[in-house]
């Protein structure tokens, strides 16, 4: 390896990156065929994914709804069509996943969620069950680099906890390492949700799409850190008001889906009520003046949130980075495009560039769905071979910014100001002269980055998130471009 530091090579005859839903659910179907493979991620703790963080409510369509929302979600999200006839045709998955892991589930206005005491933990108590059916994920390995061949696929790990570089050849390779939104300030991601899997696929030869396309949440608290969910929202019945109680959304569709707790459909609608609100800086609050007490308390406590957010009778909300839709493109098979033996699913796939790109509930079932569609593949397919090359065609670019010394560059400074940028290329009236410009500026910084910013540990980490962020930045103004392009 280079720069003299300690490495291990490892073989594993398939390779799952991400512990979240997507990742943990491949792997459950892999066990359960007792096929081997290897399961990674880059925080210290496998439960650290916004899986865990999630309700988990799981969108099953009735058999008579089916065709309805698979042309929702590509007349709307702009869908891939056999993606999502995949996705919708084989929710039959999701019900059977539950009932073998013995998870009992409660119906919801969309599908299904995890039964629970608390109902923001669903995600918790599903990943908590999966991880006691799989082998055991290794943590804190971050993947650096990627090199492709006709054998299988090189892997460049970086462990921070030991400080050393681990080389893994697999014959599969599953990106389940979710999306970018971990890029931006005000977000509720888990911090490992920084895009950089996307970027490495794209130079081993996979195709992005979609990647200006992302989706704010629009009840957040906290700061963005934490999401209300429409069981607590429709309390309001729909006001929301400035801080002297002057009602300032004024739809009264709106206003009514959200009191019915049936607004998922309208999101886009609501979304673009409250950016109006933050470009005019206009804070907003959920209005909980004709809340009764008692059910506000009760609702509440099954929610698993405290009532300290609300002051005076009112909540205060803000949009934040919920998802990114854009990523991988893939086949039916959530097989990336170009790319043999290499699958994307979860977050990481390419789910829309329409809206928000996706439909509320999408997420778990993606990732349950395209999990057992992964293993079965692979399973029926079984190619394995573990002869590998003995190095890499040339040294991994991501290794340039490794030192055993920390220099003082001003990595925190530099990741918020990408934040702000990012934030800025989705203004609506962002032109392409404009776009040019940022690329130029991205791409100056970037240089930067690679010749100046050094060090090891979790300060490598550091700036290894903020090198794969402005290509990530670089993709959104692509996309943008495109788009701007196709409007003529």
């Amino acid at each position: 390896m280079e720069r003299n530091v300690t490495s291990v090579d490892h073989y594993t005859p398939i390779l799952i990156v991400g512990t979240g839903i997507a990742g943990l659910t491949v792997a459950y179907y892999l066990s359960k065929n007792n096929i081997k493979y290897t399961i990674t991620t880059k925080k210290n703790a496998p439960k650290q994914s916004n899986s865990f963080l999630a309700a988990a409510n799981t969108r099953i369509p009735a058999e008579n709804d089916i065709n309805h929302i698979i042309n929702l979600t590509i007349d709307k999200c702009g869908a891939d069509r056999s993606v999502i006839e995949a996705l919708y045709r084989n929710s039959d998955t999701i019900i059977n996943f539950f009932e073998e892991l013995g998870i009992s589930y409660e119906k919801t206005s969309i599908g299904v969620m995890p039964e629970c005491l608390i109902k923001s933990q669903g995600g918790k108590k599903l990943i908590n069950c999966l991880l006691q059916h799989i082998e055991q994920p290794l943590c804190n390995k971050i993947l650096i680099h990627l090199e492709k061949s006709d054998q299988g696929i090189i892997a460049l790990f970086y462990d921070i906890q030991l400080d050393q570089f681990i080389r893994m050849y697999t014959n599969y390779l599953v990106l389940a390492t979710g999306g970018y939104a971990g890029q931006f300030n005000y977000n509720d991601n888990s911090p490992g949700s920084t895009g950089e899997t996307l970027i490495l696929a794209k130079k081993i030869g996979a195709r992005l799409k979609g990647m200006s396309t992302v989706m704010c949440h629009p009840w957040s608290i906290y700061n963005g850190r934490q999401i209300l969910l429409g069981g607590v929202v429709s309390l309001s019945q729909g006001k929301i008001v400035d801080e002297k109680g002057v009602q300032l959304l004024k739809d009264e569709d709106l206003c009514d889906a959200i009191a019915r707790d049936d607004y998922h459909e309208m999101i886009d609608e609501i979304l673009h009520f409250q950016l109006d609100c933050v470009s005019q800086k206009k804070d907003m609050y959920l209005d909980m003046r004709h809340a009764d007490e008692n059910v506000l308390n009760e609702r509440f406590k099954k929610y698993g949130f405290s009532t300290n957010v609300v002051k005076n009778k009112k909540i205060k909300i803000t949009p934040t980075m919920h998802y990114s839709s854009g990523g991988i493109e893939i086949n039916a098979h959530a097989e990336v495009l170009n790319l043999n033996r290499v699958f994307a699913t979860g977050e990481a796939q390419f789910n829309g560039d329409l809206g928000t790109g996706r439909i509320p509930g999408q997420a778990f079932a993606s990732g349950i769905v395209f999990g057992k569609l992964i293993a079965d593949k692979i399973a029926n397919e079984g190619v394995f071979n573990t002869q590998y090359p003995i190095s890499f065609k040339a040294p991994p670019e991501s290794m340039q910014m490794y030192s055993k010394e920390n220099n003082n560059f001003p990595i925190a400074e530099y990741q918020k100001k990408l934040s702000t940028l990012m934030m800025a290329l989705l203004a609506p009236n962002s032109s392409v002269v404009s776009l040019s410009l940022q690329k130029k500026n991205i791409q100056e910084s970037q240089k930067t980055i690679l010749n100046k910013a050094r060090g090891s540990g979790k300060r490598y980490e550091d700036i290894l998130t903020l090198f794969f962020g402005y290509f990530v930045a670089l993709e959104m103004i692509e996309d943008l471009e495109e788009k701007a392009f196709r409007k003529g």
